[in-house]
Parts: structure tokens; sequence; C-alpha cells
């Protein structure tokens, strides 16, 4: 009697897996057997995430042929193997007041953080409905919980909450599971650059917005600064993220970090007015101390 062949690795789609999250998570679950197809947009990055069960592949999700791209090479996948699970994680962070922040950098984000998730979903759905697969959107203790300064970021994040809602309903007779993730702080080299992002625009805004807004900013960067330094880190976050894709019966939610654990049942069960007080709080305590 012969050996019974090993079973086939699943593919699993990664939409951005240059750095961070993404990278850490595609590494992981080529660990546990899967073949990653990691999103990235360079072959520079092409070249640092390759490796064992990690395939790069150009996407950037708001990009139609990308998207077509992705979707022919799950179809022609030499090996027919079916697509186990979409992660979609590429996004952009850029943070200012409401009233400062330019209109093109909200659009940017909505393009980048949910139209461009969206587009994935459609077009790989099929395929998912296929393998009885699952869908991970990741989105934020932003999602929940917007913070000032985090406005066009955290209402990306609001809206994929409720786009993965309104999917998760859609398709639970059709044998699609839809699971969102709600990261706190992450230490990541997009949280990072955020702040001097952040940083820059502030530099920028007119003398009568520097005087309402300037020292809000350039406080809430050091603040988030100096909680970075302690934040869960990308290869922790990546672990568990992919634990959520290979549990047999997942949750329709999962936070990540104990920031997060904290803040999301808050924003959920508390006054909108208490909440407020206590976001400033926490975001006092996090400044750096002064030195004398």
């Amino acid at each position: 009697m012969s050996e019974s062949s090993p079973p086939k690795k699943e593919l699993v789609v990664v939409s951005g897996a240059s750095t961070g999250i993404g990278a850490a998570t595609a590494r992981a679950l080529a660990s546990t057997g899967h073949h990653v197809l990691a999103g990235v947009r360079t072959d520079a990055e092409a070249d640092a995430i390759r490796a064992a069960g990690v395939e790069p592949v150009v996407l950037d999700i708001t990009v139609p042929r990308h998207i077509d791209a992705l979707a022919e090479r799950i179809a022609d996948d030499p090996e027919r193997r079916a697509l186990r699970a979409l992660i979609n994680n590429a996004g952009i962070e850029v943070n200012a007041p409401v009233e400062v922040l330019p209109l093109a950098k909200w659009r940017e984000q909505f393009e980048v953080n949910l139209f461009g998730h969206i587009a994935v979903i459609q077009k790989l759905l099929p395929f998912l409905r296929r393998s009885r697969g699952r869908i991970v959107n990741i989105s934020s203790v932003g999602g929940v919980a917007a913070l000032p300064i985090f406005g066009a970021y955290a209402g990306t994040k609001f809206a994929l909450e409720a786009a993965s809602d309104a999917l998760r309903r859609e398709v639970r007779d059709q044998g699609v599971q839809v699971v969102v993730v709600q990261p706190g702080g992450v230490r990541t080299d997009m949280a990072a650059h955020s702040g001097d992002v952040s940083l820059r625009l502030a530099d920028g805004m007119s003398p009568e917005h520097q005087r309402l807004y300037g020292g809000l900013v350039r406080s809430t960067v050091a603040s988030n600064t100096a909680f970075l330094k302690r934040a869960l880190p990308a290869a922790k976050a990546g672990a568990r993220i992919a634990d959520v894709v290979t549990t047999p019966r997942p949750r329709t939610r999962y936070t990540l970090g104990r920031d997060a654990a904290l803040t999301v049942p808050l924003a959920r069960l508390l006054p909108d007015r208490l909440m407020d007080r206590l976001l400033a709080a926490s975001h006092r305590s996090r400044r750096p101390a002064r030195t004398p």
C-alpha cells in the first residue's frame, strides 16, 4: 500500500505584505504550510519578502489591472490549489485635524483603505465561495474610537467595519466567513512614518490653524511616538492574524494588543462624553516626561 501524498498547500492572499503586519503575517502563514501570494509594489519589496511559501505579486489595490492579474494567477494556479483566505491589510495613514487635512488626502485614504479592499473582495469572492474560505479585514481600534487628528484614517476603518458586517451577513449562507481584526498600537514603519507626515502638515498650517491645532498635533504625535516604543511587535500581530486564518471556527472580531482589548469594549459601552474624557486622559498619560 503506497503512502498518501501530502496535502496541497492552499493559497492565501495578503494584500499588503511589503513590511510590518503584512510581511509578518505572510511569513507566519508560510511557516504553517500555506502558499502566500504577497502583495508588493516594487521589485525591491518583492526581493525582501520572497521566501519559501511566499510568492510576491505586484498589487496596488487601487489599480484594476493588478487585481485582474491576481485573479488570473489564482485561477491558473499550476497546482490547482484553492484560495483559503484573503487578508485585506494594505493601507495608508495621513493624520491631521479634520479642518486642516486636504480633501485629496481624505479621498486617497478612502481609495486605499476602503474602496481598494472592496475591489479585491468583489474579484476574489467567487474563489472563496468555491473553497468555503474566509475574508480577514484588518481594521483598527480607530474603527470604533476616533482619536483627535485621526479622523480620516478612523473614518476609513469605521467604514470597513460596516462593510464587513454587511458582507458577513450577505455571505453567511454561502460558506464564506468574514472576520474583522482590530489592532491597537503596533510597531510598524507606517505607524512611525505617520507621525513625521503629521508634523510636516502641521508645519504648513496657516497661522490661525497653528494657533488652534499646532499644540494638539505635536502633543498627539509625541504621545503616540512614546507609546509605540512599547506597543505590540509586528511579528506577534502577524502570528495572531495567521491564527485567525487557520482556526476552524473564528469569531467575527478579534482585537490585537492590550490597548485595543481595553478600548474597543469601552467605546461600545460608554457614553460619548465619558469616552472623550478617558481618551483625553490616556493621551496625557502617554506624553513623554519633560526633562528638567
